[in-house]
């Protein structure tokens, strides 16, 4: 396919502009481009235009990486795959000859490529990506709901990690988009006592009308006061789906003896104070999550009941970036959905 389309380029030091690109090219056997149908605005994103970066972008790469579209063409040895396929993408590129990827750990990769970071990404028209990284999307799964697998499926790595049970009781850090999709994703495990924090009444609101059942507004109250006022005892799993450095010091002392705590919110500046006597003290496991579980999150998007939609606030083409942009900084948003096609 000949010509340009729109994307928005990463131009470095928080630039992000919107402009005409050329329409990437099918040269290897395994290339795929995609026209993206839908693409989704991460928190990485927002860290990623922050200055200094909380997350490093390489300049001059098309930005996105949460996104799903239609084949349009593809190469020669790409067999698994039809032109009008519906799909899904995987961002993070292994590299095939690092320690993680030589162990079954490549979700890990120490010198990946990602699209959307160091490579070009889906915030365009149209996107190249190679054929392993593609999953087929589910009859029924619409584009709102596909171009959020990858965040799911982040979340759903972490789920596998931390094996919650209906039994369990569960203090969740954080109200934004992530935040969000954890707390679908226990609904669907059964989980029945949960504490979410949340900062302002929007925020607040948000979390109780996508199924919160406790929801500590931490402008006005602590987590601690809440828990008992609510719970018998403390927490058998916390999550941290913010990634501020005082949510692990504060969050590791509301858990039971042999709980479990997930740190999955990413900050690259963050720095924790953890007494080690705490966790050995209480035979506490602790992990953090990077990886991606995208089979199970695409089986998981098929179950009525998760309803991701619930939290999409704003659909916007692509020229609108930038508002959706603003919007989540200033938490007026949650989920924002971009339409990079015509």
């Amino acid at each position: 396919m000949q010509g340009t389309m729109k994307a928005a380029v990463y131009e470095g030091e928080g630039v992000l502009t919107v402009k005409e690109v050329v329409i990437p090219q099918v040269r290897k056997d395994t290339d795929v481009l995609i026209r993206v149908d839908a693409a989704s605005i991460c928190g990485s994103d927002l860290h990623g235009l922050t200055i200094p970066p909380g997350v490093v972008h390489t300049p001059n790469i098309i930005y996105g990486h949460e996104f799903c579209g239609t084949i349009v063409e593809k190469g020669t040895s790409v067999e698994a795959f039809e032109i009008g396929d519906f799909v899904t993408v995987n961002p993070r590129v292994r590299c095939g000859h690092c320690y993680e990827c030589t162990h079954n750990r490549g979700d890990l990769c120490s010198e990946t490529y990602h699209y959307g970071e160091t490579g070009d990404g889906g915030f365009a028209e149209y996107a190249l990506v190679d054929a392993g990284q593609m999953y087929r999307v589910p009859d029924g799964v619409e584009p709102d709901l596909a171009a959020q697998t990858e965040p799911l499926a982040c979340v759903m790595s972490a789920i596998n990690m931390a094996r919650p049970t209906p039994v369990d009781y569960v203090l969740l850090y954080g109200a934004g988009p992530i935040g969000l999709t954890f707390l679908r994703v226990l609904k669907t495990y059964g989980v029945k006592n949960l504490i979410m924090t949340a900062k302002g009444e929007a925020r607040v609101a948000e979390a109780k009308a996508c199924g919160a059942d406790i929801v500590v507004d931490v402008a006005k109250e602590t987590v601690e006061d809440v828990m008992k006022e609510n719970w018998p005892f403390m927490a058998d799993l916390v999550i941290d789906a913010v990634g501020r450095a005082d949510v692990l010091t504060e969050g590791i002392k509301f858990l039971n003896s042999r709980g479990r705590m997930v740190l999955f919110g990413y900050d690259r500046h963050a720095v924790s104070a953890v007494p080690p006597s705490l966790i050995v003290g209480k035979e506490l496991s602790l992990f953090g999550a990077l990886g991606k579980d995208f089979p199970g999150a695409l089986e998981l998007l098929q179950n009525p009941e998760l309803d991701l939609g619930r939290f999409i606030t704003h659909r916007l083409p692509l020229e609108e970036i930038h508002t959706g942009i603003s919007l989540l900084r200033n938490k007026e948003a949650c989920r924002v959905i971009l339409y990079p096609g015509s």
